[in-house]
């Protein structure tokens, strides 16, 4: 069997029961190829353009506890959903989600394992799909794992 094109794993989290479903598929994918297992969470804040200057700097203040509560959260939520022994990475991300699900995935060169929440037709146009734009965008190979399939 040849050696995978690609160095890591990487499975973006939202919390979902999606999330988890496809994070037991990337555990088992890593361990299965003995690559490293890497897990992103975006949280993103776009600040609008009517906030004053003190606010914002407020805001700011705030974020990097944000941020830190996010890492902690998402550490806490994969043990929960990971077999015991397996190595993880934890990323935060402030950018919008498939932006930063590319840029990670690119930077360090991942094949993505993401749950999608089966969506179909107008609700997808209407509310968006990340894995969706995922897959249109990145220059990576992408697992879009559906709500309803289980790890073998």
């Amino acid at each position: 069997m040849s050696t995978p094109a690609f160095d890591s794993i990487l499975c973006p989290i939202d919390f979902s029961d999606c999330s988890a479903n496809a994070l037991r598929w990337a555990a088992w994918l890593a361990g299965s190829l003995g690559k490293p297992l890497r897990l992103l969470h975006a949280v993103h804040l776009d600040m609008p353009a009517y906030i004053s200057t003190v606010q914002k700097e407020e805001i700011l203040d705030q974020w990097g506890q944000v941020q830190a509560q996010a890492e902690t959260h998402l550490k806490e939520w994969a043990a929960r959903n990971l077999p015991a022994g397996v190595e993880v990475h934890y990323e935060i991300s402030d950018a919008p989600p498939v932006e930063a699900i590319i840029a990670s995935a690119h930077r360090d060169n991942s094949c993505v394992v993401m749950g999608t929440h089966g969506r179909t037709g107008w609700r997808q146009v209407w509310m968006g799909s990340v894995t969706t734009r995922t897959i249109e965008l990145a220059k990576v190979p992408i697992l879009a794992i559906p709500p309803d399939k289980s790890v073998c």
